[in-house]
């Protein structure tokens, strides 16, 4: 089988712990090319992965190099141009959450594909993770019943740049389009949705609490489904110490998930005790986008990058306004 040749724009953290191990799994898929705008950061990644590829000087030149597919791993704020840019050139995209900083700039990502004939994929990892996907097979079997009630909970003692990967100021800076709205509730106020349908609306308290950060870093956000269901999500960089947990309530159980390290899901019947169920396989992000790109898509990509944005401008727009906000998008 013909390999399938991609580039990689943007040789950060997380290209180095996720983009680029998923796409060396791949048997038919070959990274040929590498570009950020600090060269050493294309060569430390070359070197530590034993990459045959070739480091570029522009992103212009990588997508011209007769890549199939590139993967955007930069600043928010450059998903966007960085997307258009290669959709032009011909190549398909997968890019980082989220998508964009805007609906109105997911949708010239969006309107572009489509007139292209190219597969654009976002990057909402989550929704490709073993556990997660473990969970939304339970719900949709009822083997909770219907959803009543979501709580989710992330946190942290410090914001990305000062742990996950330090020197990285672009998460805590607004011309970035930085935040724990873009960074954790992408992937959480998504998470919600995914599993208990379509959000009618929000209503966020948004708070700044770190010394040096410019934007919102603590979020505590009402959700009402139009189902009926209710949610709470809570975010913060700046606990103490770090905390997690997933609870989902059903009519007819609970389902929770404590991020502990065995990945385990545990699922309790009315006034039974909570039994462990582990999580099962599913396709991750790398191998539907390789998958999107030979013709064969597996997901709803473009779809539910958007609504992930939708939602986190409706939390950002509440915390803003102090009242709850619509969601525009279903």
């Amino acid at each position: 089988m013909k390999k399938v040749k991609i580039g990689i724009i943007g040789c950060g953290k997380i290209a180095s712990c996720a983009h680029v191990p998923g796409l060396k799994a791949i048997k038919n898929v070959e990274i040929t090319g590498l570009f950020d705008v600090k060269k050493e950061n294309a060569e430390r990644m070359k070197k530590d992965n034993l990459l045959d590829a070739k480091i570029f000087k522009s992103a212009e030149e990588l997508l011209g190099s007769g890549i199939d597919g590139v993967v955007i791993g930069t600043p928010n704020s450059t998903h966007c141009p960085l997307t258009l840019q290669a959709l032009e050139k011909g190549v398909n995209v997968l890019v980082e959450k989220p998508m964009a900083v805007n609906l109105a700039e997911a949708d010239k990502m969006i309107v572009l594909a489509g007139k292209k004939k190219l597969y654009l994929q976002v990057n909402q990892s989550l929704r490709f993770n073993n556990i997660y996907g473990k969970m939304k097979q339970l719900i949709d079997k009822k083997t909770i019943g219907d959803i009543i009630h979501i709580r989710c909970l992330r946190a942290s003692s410090g914001s990305p740049d000062k742990g996950w990967s330090p020197g990285a100021k672009w998460f805590i800076q607004k011309s970035f389009g930085g935040g724990i709205v873009m960074d954790i509730a992408v992937h959480m106020a998504d998470m919600m949705g995914w599993y208990a349908g379509d959000i009618k609306s929000v209503y966020a308290v948004n708070k700044i609490r770190g010394k040096d950060s410019e934007v919102t870093d603590n979020v505590n956000a009402i959700v009402d489904f139009e189902n009926g269901a209710t949610g709470c999500l809570e975010l913060s960089w700046t606990f103490p110490a770090g905390a997690g947990y997933l609870e989902i309530y059903g009519t007819e159980g609970i389902i929770r998930q404590g991020f502990n390290p065995s990945g385990d899901i545990e699922i309790a019947a009315k006034s039974k005790k909570f039994r462990k169920i582990k999580a099962g396989k599913v396709k991750n992000s790398y191998e539907c986008f390789i998958l999107g790109i030979l013709g064969k898509p597996q997901t709803n990509p473009v779809e539910v990058g958007r609504k992930a944005l939708a939602i986190c401008s409706a939390i950002i727009e509440s915390g803003e306004k102090k009242k709850p906000i619509a969601l525009k998008v279903k």
